[in-house]
């Protein structure tokens, strides 16, 4: 089976039924197995940069382009780690050419093509290699989650550190007021000028923690298709074939 074949059988999986459901329905069986393409534990570039503008800080913001973009990158790391012979992959392929929405006799059938194939495919097998692909999706998708993690992390803490400097200087100064009065004016600059550094510090980070946490929120999404779909096909193999 040729490569565009492989790719269309397995988005028909993953994106089955998109056309005609609603939103509902189709975050239920938006599923996704996608694409065989990168390594183990790829680094999608750009997945951690700093945003262009973005208003306010908004944690639980899920970016439906990003879920696709992480979609496809699983999509091609399953591919490329496709397994030797005739697996899960290769099995759902041809269910998904012989179907949209198979049922128990697709099911059946094309594990009677696939044994013709390869006599000594079992359903547990199936499941075996099933449970490598759901692995690959989950290890990769944290992976890419400690990163942006990490990433916020170090924010959070230069965030911290430079609101305390900035407190010292706004304190420092307010204490200089009241014991110095001939200076209350030089001091009273800089208090002004540190308050106002902190009345901005939340719009300064808001921007890069909107952008971390949408795309973590993305890759989280992303991983969720690609396992529930894993699932879809394994329950309708454990259902059907054993």
């Amino acid at each position: 089976m040729g490569e565009n074949g492989k790719k269309g059988g397995l988005r028909s999986l993953i994106f089955r039924n998109d056309t005609s459901s609603t939103p509902q329905s189709q975050t239920q069986s938006n599923s996704v197995i996608g694409k065989k393409k990168t390594t183990v534990t790829p680094t999608p570039t750009g997945m951690f940069t700093s945003p262009a503008s973005v208003p306010s800080y908004n944690p639980i913001i899920t970016d439906s382009n990003l879920v696709e973009t992480f979609v496809e990158k699983l999509q091609e790391l399953i591919n490329q780690n496709n397994q030797t012979g005739f697996d899960f992959l290769e099995f759902t392929e041809t269910l998904f050419e012989e179907s949209e929405n198979p049922d128990s006799d697709v099911f059946k059938m094309v594990f009677r093509i696939a044994q013709k194939m390869d006599k000594s495919l079992t359903p547990d097998k199936l499941i075996q290699s099933a449970n490598y692909y759901k692995s690959l999706a989950q290890q990769t998708a944290d992976t890419e989650i400690s990163k942006g993690q990490n990433k916020k992390n170090s924010l959070l803490s230069e965030k911290d550190t430079e609101r305390k400097s900035l407190e010292k200087i706004q304190r420092d100064a307010n204490t200089q007021i009241e014991k110095l009065n001939s200076q209350i004016s030089e001091l009273q600059t800089q208090s002004n000028n540190a308050g106002l550094q902190l009345d901005v510090i939340d719009q300064k980070y808001n921007e890069q923690f909107v952008d971390i946490d949408t795309k973590v929120s993305a890759i989280n999404a992303a991983k969720e298709q690609v396992i529930n779909s894993i699932i879809d096909v394994e329950s309708g193999i454990t259902s059907n074939l054993k």
